[in-house]
This record gives C-alpha cells, sequence and structure tokens, in this order.
C-alpha cells in the first residue's frame, strides 16, 4: 500500500496560482515528502475549484514531478447522478473535473452518489437531520446513478484511470452491499470499490452487520482506500447513535485489522487519510507514522 494525503494539508501554499509561489508550494511537499508521503489526492473542495481552469493545475502538476510525488487520486465529492433535477448540473461539475484530472493525470478517480448538503443550513441541524438510505432507493434509482457512473468510468478509462466507488452515507453506496449492486449494474472493468468505513459507521442508525463485514465484502474488489475513525455511542432513549471524529489509531475502526484483511485480498494501492482532530496537520503526520508501522511491522507478521 502507498500512503497519501489530501491536497488541502499538501498544498496550503495553493490558492489556483502555483506559478506565483511554486517555491512555497515545493517547501511543503519536500516537508511531507520527509515524512512518507507517496503521493497527493486533490478534491474539488479546493477554494474556487470550479472557477479555476484546468490549464491552472498544470504549474502544480510540473512541481509534483519536480520533487517526486504522485498524483494519487482526485475525489468529486457528493455528485446527485441519481436525481433526474440534478443529473445535468452534476455532469457539468464532472466535466470540469474530467479536465483538470487531463492535466493531473491522477490514478485513482473516487466518486459518491449523494443527495447534496442542505445549503444554509445549521451544522448542528445538518448532523442530525434523516439521511439518504441506499436500501430503501429505488431499482430505477440505481439504474439512473450507474448510467452516469459507466460513461465517466469509460472515459477514465481513455486516460488510464480507475473509478473507486466510495463507500459513503447520505447515498446509494451507503452500505457495501449497494456498492457491489452499483459496481455490477456499471459492469466497467476499470471500477472498484473505496472502503472507507468511517463514512458507514458515523451514522445515526444502526446497521445488522459490523465494520469487519464491510470491509470484507469490499476487499476483493478495492481499487482505493480513504482511512479516517469515530467514536460512538448509543443512546437508546434516542434512538439513535452519536459519533465524533478521533484519530486514525484512536477510535472504534481497527485500522491494523482492516489492513490485513484488504492486503490478504491483495490490495496494494493508495491509501489517504481524511480524519483526524485538533491541528490537522499533526493529525496527517500521526496517519503516516501509524499506517507505516502498520505496513512495515504488523502486516509482514500476521497478514
Amino acid at each position: 500500500m502507498r500512503l497519501a494525503i489530501g491536497s488541502g494539508p499538501a498544498l496550503r501554499e495553493f490558492h489556483g496560482d502555483v506559478a506565483a509561489n511554486a517555491a512555497a508550494v515545493a517547501k511543503s511537499l519536500r516537508w511531507w515528502k520527509a515524512r512518507g508521503v507517496e503521493g497527493v489526492v486533490f478534491y474539488d473542495a479546493l477554494p474556487n475549484f470550479y472557477r479555476t481552469s484546468p490549464e491552472s493545475f498544470r504549474a502544480v502538476k510540473q512541481v509534483l514531478d519536480d520533487e517526486g510525488i504522485e498524483v494519487a487520486g482526485f475525489n468529486a465529492l457528493r455528485k446527485s447522478l441519481h436525481m433526474p433535477e440534478l443529473i445535468e448540473y452534476d455532469t457539468r461539475r464532472l466535466d470540469h473535473c474530467l479536465a483538470v484530472c487531463e492535466v493531473l493525470r491522477p490514478a485513482i478517480f473516487d466518486m459518491s452518489v449523494n443527495v447534496p448538503i442542505p445549503d444554509g443550513m445549521d451544522p448542528m441541524e445538518f448532523a442530525a437531520r434523516p439521511l439518504y438510505r441506499g436500501d430503501f432507493a429505488r431499482v430505477e434509482t440505481f439504474a439512473l446513478a450507474a448510467q452516469g457512473l459507466k460513461s465517466l468510468a469509460q472515459r477514465l478509462a481513455t486516460m488510464k484511470a480507475l473509478l473507486s466507488i466510495e463507500l459513503h452515507d447520505d447515498g446509494v453506496q451507503d452500505t457495501a452491499q449497494n456498492i457491489l449492486k452499483l459496481i455490477d449494474l456499471i459492469d466497467e472493468p476499470n471500477v472498484g470499490a473505496n472502503p472507507d468505513l468511517g463514512n458507514w459507521y458515523r451514522v445515526a442508525h444502526v446497521w445488522p452487520d459490523s465494520w469487519r463485514d464491510q470491509v470484507r465484502l469490499l476487499a476483493p474488489i478495492t481499487n482505493y482506500w480513504e482511512v479516517k475513525n469515530y467514536k460512538r455511542i448509543i443512546v437508546p432513549e434516542h434512538d439513535r447513535t452519536y459519533s465524533w471524529n478521533v484519530l486514525l489509531d484512536d477510535g472504534d475502526i481497527d485500522f491494523r485489522e482492516s489492513a490485513v484483511i484488504l492486503w490478504r485480498a491483495g490490495f496494494r494501492g493508495w491509501v489517504c487519510n481524511e480524519g483526524g482532530t485538533g491541528d490537522y496537520v499533526h493529525s496527517q503526520v500521526r496517519y503516516l507514522t501509524y499506517m507505516r508501522w502498520i505496513l512495515d511491522e504488523w502486516i509482514p507478521a500476521f497478514a
């Protein structure tokens, strides 16, 4: 497995104009490389991403190449390809993402098919709102999502990139079982899964199976892995759970065991951290130390 971090912490000096401060970006990348970072995953949540020309990313790609750090992936967050009224809008946004990927040339394009985040909602209300549930979605909804993802996979194949369907709450692919259903409908050879267990675990409802079951189901088709961890309590009188994010080695999900399951299934791809608390840079450093220990010491002894 190869270790990546997101574009946010990796490129803190990136503001859409790397050419103007390439030296600062290179300095940041060298610092991360010295701590074990091999790749960067770009997100469409970068500031002003959809108002930034794809050509603007050529400078940052050059700095990455010069520093010997790969573009591990690109994460297109929460696209509503299953909702007829939003398909055209999100397809246009995906077109922009793909134009950027033509420049960056990521190995992985990560996708989740979600409902949009409600605009202007109080953060506490947002956290407590009912979530979209893939188990209750119509057959036609899965077919519509798969149709858009099939076209996306075919376009990515021309870039020699893989499409990874992310295990993500509040969307059609919110369980391993629903990911498998979706991938079967997409039916393209360059499509796999991203078992982001934290997204699955943090929901307010209690699933009938465990995170171990989820990662075991997805292990044979995993082509990318995003990691983050949570603590959770169940409050019966509220008929729900409450969760909060923690450092990767502090939460309820055992990423040491998860890594062994994926390794035994043959996964050797990119891992990217999305979690942490407090000082986010330090959270990334701790993830790198923990995952390197798993790869160098735990897996050789127990996988």
